[in-house]
């Protein structure tokens, strides 16, 4: 998920669009500037933000002509939405108007809908859809039943996998895949291959170690805006569901406990760039064995991720 990606022509008008969803509710508090303040510095760009006129959605929609430039936009409108929780329903609609004029069919859309009417549940219900055909298209996906059987322990151990993951445990200090291993044991995290191990959120724990963001509820929503960085299809989704997971308290996911006011705007939206900065998805056959014993600075520098 490209987050730096608009053009020095459109920036301002979607940055004005940004602070009009956020006034909506005639309110423009800290954190919503932080968040348009962000945006424009990881564009390059220094802007008075209090100074900034709100825009008609028909004005934006002619100069935001790209389809992709003009999802993300849509995409950022939604996050903006939920900086300061659940939002009313006055915000939804200006982010409902956001996206017809400018076209785009984003789910999220319908997620800010059902939170900002009460419908936990079927925000619930599309968050999983969502995440359901994303984590599919991971490569080596093995499948939801078998993944399933995986994590409940019913699946078959493979001790040859196992072992290739504990092998990294006798690797020199400061390499990536002593790293790895160090992370899975300190965590009490199985491996791959190991009783209630499963390899579909490997790429996650490696985007932990790369990252460097921890494992409490405060380095798990920056890890998700890392991941929605690195993602080259629907990155978008890591990141609604680290915001809706650990700032809305809305249970996407059964492995984590659901928390409440964890959105530290410049952090988050910093993970985002740094995973945007990745040239790899580790999701789509990241090979962590060929870069094991290399120093884990080295695999950073390589992989062109930004120090934290």
């Amino acid at each position: 998920m490209d987050i730096q990606t608009f053009h020095a022509n459109e920036l301002e008008p979607v940055l004005r669009a940004l602070r009009a969803v956020a006034v909506a509710n005639d309110a423009f508090t800290a954190a919503e500037r932080d968040f348009v303040q962000t945006i424009a510095q990881i564009h390059g760009s220094s802007v008075d933000i209090d100074a900034l006129e709100p825009i008609e959605v028909e004005e934006l929609a002619r100069i935001l002509v790209d389809p992709h430039r003009r999802k993300r936009a849509v995409q950022l409108a939604i996050v903006m939405a939920l900086v300061e929780g659940t939002p009313d329903e006055v915000t939804e609609r200006a982010v409902r108007a956001l996206a017809g004029a400018l076209g785009i069919a984003e789910s999220g859309v319908e997620v800010l809908y059902d939170i900002s009417h009460g419908h936990t549940l079927l925000a619930r219900v599309e968050m999983m859809r969502r995440m359901r055909d994303t984590v599919r298209r991971n490569h080596g996906f093995p499948g939801f039943f078998k993944t399933a059987l995986q994590a409940l322990g019913f699946a078959a151990e493979d001790p040859g996998l196992a072992q290739r993951y504990e092998a990294l445990g006798a690797l020199p200090p400061g390499s990536f895949g002593r790293a790895v291993h160090t992370h899975f044991r300190q965590n009490h995290f199985p491996f791959p291959g190991e009783k209630h191990g499963f390899s579909a959120i490997v790429f996650h724990d490696l985007g932990h170690v790369l990252s460097g963001y921890d494992t409490d509820p405060e380095g798990e929503i920056q890890q998700a805006a890392f991941q929605a960085g690195f993602k080259r299809q629907d990155g978008f989704f890591f990141l609604l569901f680290g915001v809706l997971q650990f700032h809305l308290g809305v249970r996407v996911t059964p492995i984590a406990q659901p928390q409440r006011g964890l959105f530290d705007v410049k952090r988050v939206l910093r993970a985002v760039e740094r995973g945007a900065a990745c040239k790899v998805d580790l999701g789509a056959g990241f090979d962590l064995f060929a870069y094991a014993d290399l120093p884990l600075d080295r695999v950073r520098a390589e992989l062109g991720i930004p120090a934290a």
